[in-house]
């Protein structure tokens, strides 16, 4: 058994038609709607949009100072690995490449090198 359409083009319904000509027509009562969405909204328990501003905004403040702790956990974390790391990749390369560590500690630094690593290096040669 076919059943037909509740609605088509070839037959309108005149109660859904009545009702959207009804929503859809301008009214001039904008006063009239703010009246009624603000006093929805005051039974609804918003309040004011300050009240609305604060809820959120407490809420932010505790995200943010649980951000800011994870960012100030991460970086002193990164600090103690980057104080306690051990040589450096250069220094390992020249290292394995001329079997002195010495060589390593003048190549490989961006400092100045100790001059007991210079005497190391012509006593071992």
């Amino acid at each position: 058994m076919r059943q037909e359409p509740t609605w088509s083009p070839d037959h309108p319904d005149p109660a859904l038609g009545a009702a959207l000509w009804a929503a859809l027509s301008p009214r001039d009562d904008g006063a009239a709607f703010v009246a009624r969405a603000l006093a929805r909204a005051a039974a609804a328990g918003v309040g004011t949009w300050r009240a609305v501003l604060g809820r959120w905004s407490r809420l932010a403040v505790a995200a943010a100072a649980v951000v800011a702790l994870a960012f100030a956990g991460s970086y002193l974390a990164g600090a103690a690995l980057r104080t306690g790391a051990g040589a450096s990749f250069d220094s390992v390369w020249v290292t394995s490449a001329t079997g002195s560590e010495a060589a390593a500690e003048l190549l490989a630094t961006h400092r100045a090198p100790d001059p007991s690593a210079l005497f190391t290096s012509m006593v071992a040669n």
